[in-house]
């Protein structure tokens, strides 16, 4: 009997240091697997905070890439508002210089077309019918001066260019406009100027041709009386 109860009273002190044991062992696992938990949470929590750096970093790429681009294209529209500026300068310091040599020849034409009717009227030559038409010429080159001082004040104005507000670029398109119809007008002006006076030429040709005529039967008629 006293072997029995020995024997159990082994096996229950065996079984209670087994459990002591297990449960030693249970907290010290589960101090671990906490452990390991609050590790995980915390490289999550790194992670996150690391991609929330990396988007905030990336936006601000974003914008200073967005305001970088802005001022470039600031940059691009001045440099074409200077070429756009000069260009249209130049064409209308072209423009306003052909004019003006055109009217220069008109003029002049007129100074010798006047200089040739003189000496037609010295040798008695008929030119009533091309005063007639040197009046309406002169009066021709002078409306066409006119239209040209009224183009040229148009292209003195200072041009809107392209890269201004939305009203700029409206204005511009109108006094582009207007002055593409002065021009127009003018041009038609001085060909209206120049034709009058190709009329007064045709006209002094004929008095010429009468000139020559006369001096030819004055030359037979000399020769004949001696």
């Amino acid at each position: 009997m006293k072997k029995y109860y020995l024997s159990f009273l082994i096996v229950a002190l065996s079984i209670s240091i087994s459990t002591f044991a297990f449960a030693d062992i249970s907290t010290s696992t589960r101090n671990k697997i906490e452990e390991a938990r609050q590790k995980v949470e915390m490289e999550k929590e790194q992670t996150r905070q690391r991609v929330e750096m990396e988007k905030e970093i990336a936006k601000e790429k974003i914008v200073s890439s967005t305001e970088r681009l802005k001022e470039k294209n600031q940059e691009l529209k001045h440099e074409i508002e200077i070429k756009i500026g000069k260009k249209l300068d130049d064409q209308k310091i072209k423009i306003a210089d052909q004019f003006e040599k055109t009217m220069k020849n008109l003029k002049d034409l007129v100074v010798r077309i006047e200089s040739r009717i003189a000496k037609l009227n010295a040798s008695n030559i008929d030119t009533s019918a091309s005063k007639i038409l040197l009046a309406t010429a002169k009066t021709n080159v002078s409306l066409a001066e006119t239209e040209l001082t009224n183009l040229e004040n148009l292209l003195a104005q200072n041009i809107p260019t392209v890269s201004t507000s939305t009203t700029g670029k409206i204005q511009r398109s109108a006094v582009l406009k207007i002055i593409k119809v002065q021009s127009e007008k003018t041009k038609t002006s001085i060909k209206v100027a120049h034709a009058s006076i190709i009329k007064v030429v045709e006209s002094l040709k004929k008095g010429q041709m009468k000139e020559n005529s006369t001096s030819t039967r004055e030359t037979k008629s000399t020769s004949t009386n001696n």
